[in-house]
């Protein structure tokens, strides 16, 4: 059976797309998700497992794994555990936007390695964490000090941990690393994005093959081989993050809200969602909003936890 996976949506400033925070990963709770920035998780407590699709990779206190936007991944804890992270996330563009020096775009190798045969997982025993580890702390104390003054900081931070990586595996040998897997990825990344972008919208297959210049058939087919789900089921999920976002930061009717994901079948919108979320959109609202009842939780966004503001 597969796993519905869904997008984290990161608030980050677009002049400084970047995010430091601490989060707790929590059993039966969390699912397989995607998002548009890069990630950089440091375990800091307890034991559990990293999902990347149907990879399963052990994480233990001191690991670090560097997180490709194009992966669907989760963080779930051993029985019993308490799974905290912290995680770096940040937006390419902040280490190498576009006509960037190579140099510059070489910084980003630790997250374009072929899967196939390398792993996003640092043993938390080794060396290389030994040295990559207090640097990330080290970019979390500058983080939450708040001080614009200091983002110069902060950047140079963030790259020395990348630095470091490259140096150990050969920055050469990462930076050039260039196999089926890899190749692969950078095809559907356009996809996501333009999937991100219209979901408001009827999407074929052959909208987003325009995009990346090659067949349909070939979309379908990369799709589902590098990210384990369907391109269908992914753009569902989409729509269904959509959704949630408006049932709970708007007062637009549930018709109003499926018409505005794309469904004119108003029962077939809510079949979807059920399934999904194992309630009805009306259900989630009411659950997930503060009106929604004493036993709803409070939901704080990701990107409230602070960084450097103004």
């Amino acid at each position: 059976m597969g796993m519905a996976v869904y997008v984290w949506q990161q608030d980050m400033a677009p002049e400084f797309p970047l995010a430091v925070l601490e989060y707790e990963a929590v059993g039966g709770a969390d699912r397989m998700h995607w998002h548009d920035h890069l990630e950089i998780a440091l375990v800091l407590e307890g034991r559990g497992a990293f999902l990347f699709g149907r990879r399963v990779l052990p994480a233990e206190p001191g690991d670090i794994f560097f997180i490709d936007n194009s992966q669907p991944h989760v963080a779930l804890p051993d029985p019993g555990e308490r799974l905290r992270l912290l995680l770096v996330l940040f937006r390419p563009e902040l280490i190498a936007g576009p006509g960037c020096r190579e140099l510059d775009l070489g910084y980003l190798a630790p997250f374009r390695v072929d899967e196939r045969t390398s792993s996003p997982r640092i043993c938390g025993g080794s060396a290389l964490a030994a040295e990559v580890g207090p640097v990330l702390h080290e970019l979390r104390e500058t983080w939450d000090g708040h001080n614009p003054a200091e983002r110069h900081l902060v950047d140079a931070t963030l790259r020395r941990a990348l630095a470091l990586v490259n140096r150990h595996h050969g920055a050469r040998q990462l930076a050039t690393a260039t196999g089926a897997g890899t190749d692969r990825r950078e095809q559907i990344r356009p996809v996501l994005a333009y999937v991100d972008q219209h979901c408001r919208e009827s999407i074929t297959l052959g909208d987003v093959a325009g995009v990346v210049h090659i067949s349909a058939s070939r979309v379908r087919h990369v799709f589902k081989d590098v990210t384990g789900v369907s391109f269908k089921e992914y753009v569902t999920q989409v729509r269904v993050t959509e959704a949630k976002r408006l049932l709970i930061s708007t007062e637009l009717s549930v018709a109003d809200i499926a018409r505005a994901v794309s469904y004119t079948n108003l029962n077939q919108f809510y079949k979807v969602f059920y399934r999904s979320c194992a309630m009805s959109p009306g259900e989630y609202r009411h659950y997930y909003t503060p009106t929604g009842g004493d036993d709803a939780p409070i939901l704080v966004a990701a990107g409230a936890a602070g960084g450097l503001r103004p």
